[in-house]
């Protein structure tokens, strides 16, 4: 449970869990009815025979509804001391009319001795009706009239008009009676008039238990469930009066019952609801402090994070079971020393380490966070994450405590040592082709070359970085270069042509330039092969035919004849004849189609580009005989031989060559892809480990999500911890073609905290990529997640002192300031300093520990003692503060001397020494705005105030306003 959910739990009215009607209430009302409808049906009692008779238990039961109204209008002015809600204000206005007007009913009923004037039923009913009326709306005033709050001041002039409207009811009904209807008609019973007044009251009156059901708007401890129970038993006593048919007759009596009942649910609602109010706030308070700190221990041992928290005066650590198990220790097996943590960092991480809790100590970095290796109990190193931040310092900044977290990153290591071995493995397959390779940016400055290429050039590897690609080439041949490089970068695709290239010294050399943009960078992969050996050959054979059968038949080289017109093959040397399959006699007159997969118009416009000479160079897929088909580059040219011009090819085999390149494609694009994951994968979780609610955690995942699984469909859903059927959702991308489902829950501790769902792609490659990157996303959200939940649940620790578990100095100097800037003369605010008698003198005899018990249960007795809206705080050593809101400094000091006397009647036992018993304190109070309003001046007349109890005697609570002018002035020049 977060602070935010648990402060709205402890500031909710109670009105919400009282909005029905109470089971007591309804057995009641279902009672009640039940003998009212019993009595209609059945023959009535004659329980009285006279209105003489009928008198005495009359004046009883309405002398009865006088006192329980009046005590309803008190227990609603007592039961707000500064101000009361407007609301409450006009309903205990009302009931005291209707006190006034049920007692001047009383003295003119008929029968009675003439009151002012003569006594008859019509005058007595008169009065009835008046106070009925002032008693429903009453009801219907918390419903109808604003809640918002006035001061004291009001009430007399209140009552004053209260009292005003009494008289001029009485007037009318003492001397004016012939003015008003008539309510009572001799012989025939009660008038029309006067019943069908009495049935709009009920019904107002079941309009009013309506609207208080639905009321949201009633002062705190207000039970509206017992208030409508007394509008609906209201209800039915209107319904009593307009059923009988003399002055004693039984519904008489029975509305009289009925009315009581409805003071004392009036009674009820208002006082006892609000002697109980406070207990069950407390218990709600108790029990969400409960469920917060058990969700607290749920994150840390789900998110597998150990804790220590570092005593430095003492230099005693406590080691969480969980921080002990991350290096594989059991609960005893390590101690509570700082040096069980420094003897297990490795030696070539101790400087770094120690360093990093230095700066933080001196205040230069807001928390601490180091990565080291420590020795778990095998033997062996683990890289560990330590995490923390001091939580209380000495006046002067020099640190007294530090708490902190131990996270295992082996696995984090592990990934990185891997994405090393790749690089190392492509580095190894770069430096190792057989052709030269340039890596270039788009202007054509050099990034780096491999090995094969420093060899071609004569060039060691420093030579080339950051040189420009066009000084390898001729001054020919740049202008040239330049045009198909600028192609390349426009249109894209891949180029490649013969250049002449230069090395040192000015010696030139025929080179095979392939242009290949690398995807994803800005860059392009330079392939160079030297041909020059393979220029030679073809212009030899160019300049001298007759030389033809001699280079024909020997060497390496495949070498084949070919009838351009035919597009067949006229001879093959031995080396065609076993790379192909077949015997030179078969391969003589075989059709060029046979071994060249290309199609017959494909064939045929090479060979016309070869006999025009506008081509000579080609690629291509020959199929051997037993059907297998291997990469070949192919140098042609036209021969004259015996008057016909045929075409001589040398066929080199590069199927190795190709499978070379293209592994060399696919490792640089892994490569590429993988190292862009990792980066966003540790920039990731570096902004995941920095949020400090789930909304930020919320905005990295969608924002960087997308962009590292482009290309797949995926879902995030994460469970708000503050309401269990409240999720948020992140979704993004598009599902692929042929796709599967990588789905993964989320978890912190025993406590599902959502969901990851992806759909990847089918094909190996993405499968090898996207699964272990979903993996490793689940477990940064898991650990952001847990993380959050402990640096909520370490700044809440923060503010508690470890011993009293009262709030801290630190959290009083938070909270004052609002506190006083709130503070008004119709909501004061009392600062009480309060400080232990002779508690050195308990230190010295019965010991440190019997002084440490001292202090743990006068602090029970404050946080018992105290409203849930009063704080209190220990200010230091044997010193305590209490905020009290709302209250004067004489009833502070009532609450204080409470305290004190229940301090008093303490007893702590001691094994060595006597009981302990008799134990006091002195405090002063002071009072804002009364005293002063600004923190320091309050302090010091709160201590003042404390002073003259310790110069009076002790064991006493002083008002600072309450100090004679000499003996404040004292207090000042002591001071």
């Amino acid at each position: 449970m977060s602070s935010r959910h648990l402060s709205s739990v402890l500031k909710a009215p109670l009105l919400r869990a009282h909005s029905q009607l109470p089971s007591k209430g309804l057995m009641g009302l279902a009672g009640m009815l039940a003998i009212m409808l019993a009595l209609i049906f059945l023959p009535r009692p004659e329980i009285f025979t006279s209105v003489d008779s009928y008198l005495v238990p009359h004046s009883l039961l309405e002398i009865g509804s006088v006192l329980v109204a009046l005590m309803a209008a008190a227990s609603i002015f007592q039961g707000h001391r500064s101000t009361l809600p407007t609301s409450f204000m006009v309903m205990g206005c009302a009931f005291v009319l209707s006190a006034f007007c049920d007692l001047v009913h009383i003295f003119s009923y008929a029968g009675m001795p003439n009151f002012i004037s003569d006594a008859s039923v019509q005058k007595a009913i008169h009065f009835w009706l008046a106070g009925r009326t002032a008693f429903v709306f009453a009801l219907l005033a918390p419903c109808i009239i604003t809640s918002r709050p006035v001061t004291r001041r009001y009430l007399p002039l209140a009552l004053l008009a209260t009292f005003i409207v009494g008289l001029l009811i009485s007037w009318a009904g003492l001397y004016h009676l012939e003015y008003l209807p008539a309510t009572f008609v001799a012989g025939s019973g009660l008038s029309d008039w006067k019943i069908g007044y009495e049935w709009a009251l009920a019904l107002t009156a079941l309009a009013a238990a309506a609207l208080l059901l639905g009321a949201n708007s009633l002062p705190e401890g207000t039970n509206a469930g017992w208030l409508a129970a007394a509008a609906m038993a209201t209800g039915l006593s209107e319904l009593c009066f307009t059923l009988y048919a003399s002055a004693y007759d039984v519904f008489n009596l029975l509305g009289h019952l009925y009315k009581m009942a409805a003071y004392a649910m009036i009674y009820h609602a208002i006082y006892s609801s609000r002697m109980t109010y406070p207990y069950q706030q407390l218990k709600e308070m108790s029990t969400a402090l409960s469920e917060a700190e058990q969700r607290w221990q749920f994150a840390l041992e789900g998110s597998g994070a150990g804790v220590w928290d570092w005593k430095q005066d003492s230099d005693h650590v406590f080691y969480s079971t969980q921080w002990k198990a991350t290096l594989g220790f059991k609960e005893d097996e390590i101690g509570s020393s700082f040096d069980e943590w420094k003897s297990r960092i490795h030696p070539d991480d101790m400087p770094r380490t120690l360093d990093d809790l230095k700066q933080h100590f001196a205040g230069h970095s807001a928390e601490y966070r180091n990565e080291h290796r420590m020795l778990t109990r095998s033997g062996e190193w683990k890289w560990i994450l330590d995490q923390g931040r001091v939580v209380e310092r000495t006046e002067d900044g020099r640190p007294l405590r530090m708490i902190g977290t131990h996270s295992d990153i082996d696995w984090i290591k592990e990934q990185q040592q891997r994405l090393i071995t790749s690089r190392a493995r492509l580095r190894s397959i770069y430096h190792s082709a057989p052709i030269g390779i340039i890596v270039a940016d788009c202007n054509g400055i050099i990034a780096d070359a491999n090995s094969a290429m420093h060899n071609m050039l004569g060039k060691d590897g420093t030579e080339l970085f950051q040189q420009s690609l066009w000084g390898l080439f001729s001054l020919e041949e740049v202008s040239r270069m330049k045009r198909a490089w600028g192609q390349l970068q426009r249109e894209g695709g891949s180029f490649q042509d013969e250049y002449h290239m230069q090395v040192e010294r000015g010696h030139m050399f025929w080179a095979e330039v392939t242009l290949t943009p690398l995807e994803g960078e800005d860059r392009t992969l330079v392939l160079i092969n030297n041909i020059e050996d393979r220029r030679r050959a073809i212009e030899l054979l160019e300049e001298n035919a007759t030389l033809y059968q001699e280079v024909f038949s020997t060497g390496n080289a495949i070498k084949l004849l070919i009838d351009p017109e035919l597009a067949e093959i006229i001879d093959a040397n031995p080396v065609a004849a076993e790379f192909y399959g077949y015997s030179i006699g078969e391969m003589c007159g075989m059709p060029l189609s046979r071994i060249n997969v290309l199609a017959s118009q494909a064939i045929s416009k090479r060979i016309r580009a070869v006999v025009n000479r506008t081509d000579n160079h080609f690629e291509a897929s020959h199929q051997l005989a037993n059907g297998e088909l291997r990469d070949v580059e192919i140098f042609t040219g036209p021969v004259d031989l015996n008057g016909r011009t045929l075409l001589f090819s040398i066929v080199h085999d590069i199927t190795d060559r190709k499978r070379a390149q293209r592994d060399l494609q696919t490792a640089n694009l892994k490569l590429s892809r993988l190292s862009e994951s990792r980066n966003q994968i540790h920039h990731l979780a570096e902004c995941l480990l920095t949020c400090s609610q789930l909304d930020d955690i919320i905005t990295q995942l969608n924002v960087r999500l997308p962009s590292l699984f482009a290309g797949s469909e995926g879902s995030v859903t994460l469970s708000v911890p503050d309401d269990a059927y409240q999720t948020m959702h992140i979704n993004w991308g598009t599902p692929p073609t042929e796709a599967c489902l990588v789905s993964h829950s989320l978890s912190v501790g025993d406590t599902e905290a959502g969901k990851f769902t992806l759909q990847i792609p089918i094909d190996a490659e993405s499968q090898e990529r996207l699964r272990p990157l979903a993996e490793d996303v689940c477990h940064l959200i898991m650990l952001a997640l847990a993380d959050l939940q402990l640096k909520q649940g370490l700044s809440h620790e923060a503010r508690k002192d470890t011993l009293t578990r009262l709030y801290n100095r630190r959290y009083l100097d938070e909270v004052l300031p609002q506190k006083l800037a709130e503070a008004s003369i119709g909501n004061p605010l009392s600062l009480v300093v309060l400080d232990l008698d002779h508690f050195k003198q308990v230190n010295d005899t019965y010991g440190h520990e019997m002084g440490d018990q001292v202090l743990t249960r006068l602090a029970t007795l404050i946080r018992e003692s105290l409203r849930s809206s009063d704080e209190a705080c220990r200010y230091g050593g044997e010193e305590f503060v209490i905020l009290i809101p709302g209250a004067s400094a004489a009833v502070s000091r009532a609450r204080v001397e409470a305290i004190l006397a229940a301090f008093g009647e303490e007893v702590f036992e001691s094994e060595t020494q006597p009981p302990l018993t008799g134990l006091g304190f002195s405090a002063g109070v002071a009072n804002a705005p009364h005293d002063s309003q600004t923190t320091d001046t309050l302090f010091k007349m709160a201590d003042k105030a404390l002073y003259q109890a310790k110069r009076a005697g002790r064991k006493r609570v002083i008002c600072y306003s309450s100090l004679p002018p000499s003996q404040d002035s004292l207090a000042s020049a002591d001071s």
